[in-house]
């Protein structure tokens, strides 16, 4: 129930008529978020909102590079996986069965959310996981934020991302879904299933993409778009 409440005040200060408003950018407000942010980072990870997986468990079939770093005590692999050289998988994350996840690539790692108050930038501490389901590619130094809060980051069945993609933190991409080379996709967006998304693309936070939408390389999306 707190981590409910505390998650409903976080999006509602997030929101564009709050954040905005004379009274967010006054001297005292901006202290006091200030530190009451500071004592959250300090706070949450030392209690049990973090512990979104609480025991780990590995299942049978995979082949698991012996330089990859996994916290296996808070991580939860399937069947059939194959986990190449030096990747890292953080706690909290969910991993479905005949995953395969490319060298170099970091799942569960910090979400890139900062705030600028009182003249300070500091960064926003992050509680949730991040889940894999099955047969998902994941390709080379690819990255994958956890979400904030109780929620995760999801990756659909028979999904396939490939090298150096950026999924940030809170993101729901659905089954089937495509992401190319070098595409960096913003915080709490929303991909369809059937979704194809070409190379160095752009996806603004929060931007929703509806079912089998095809997006070209290069593209910069900054609106929700929706199929016909």
């Amino acid at each position: 129930i707190i981590l409910m409440i505390l998650q409903k005040i976080f999006y509602k200060l997030k929101s564009a008529d709050v954040a905005d408003s004379w009274l967010m950018h006054t001297s005292v407000m901006q202290y006091t978020m200030k530190t009451g942010l500071k004592f959250f980072n300090y706070l949450a990870p030392k209690t049990r909102l973090c512990q979104r997986v609480k025991a780990g468990s590995l299942g049978t079939g995979n082949v698991i590079h012996p330089t990859a770093i996994i916290d296996y005590d808070r991580v939860i692999i399937g069947d059939s996986c194959v986990i190449e050289k030096k990747v890292v998988v953080e706690k909290n994350t969910i991993i479905g069965n005949h995953v395969t996840i490319g060298e170099g690539a970091v799942i569960g790692s910090e979400g890139f959310e900062l705030r600028r108050l009182a003249g300070e930038i500091i960064p926003v501490a992050h509680l949730g996981g991040v889940i894999i389901h099955d047969n998902v590619r994941i390709g080379p130094r690819a990255c994958v934020d956890k979400s904030s809060f109780s929620e995760y980051t999801e990756i659909g069945d028979s999904s396939d991302i490939m090298t150096a993609v950026q999924v940030g933190h809170g993101i729901k991409i659905g089954r089937d879904v495509t992401v190319m080379d070098e595409t960096m996709i913003g915080g709490y967006a929303k991909i369809g299933d059937r979704v194809k998304i070409g190379r160095r693309c752009s996806i603004s936070d929060g931007i929703s993409l509806s079912d089998g939408m095809v997006i070209p390389d290069y593209t910069i999306v900054t609106r929700e778009l929706k199929g016909p």
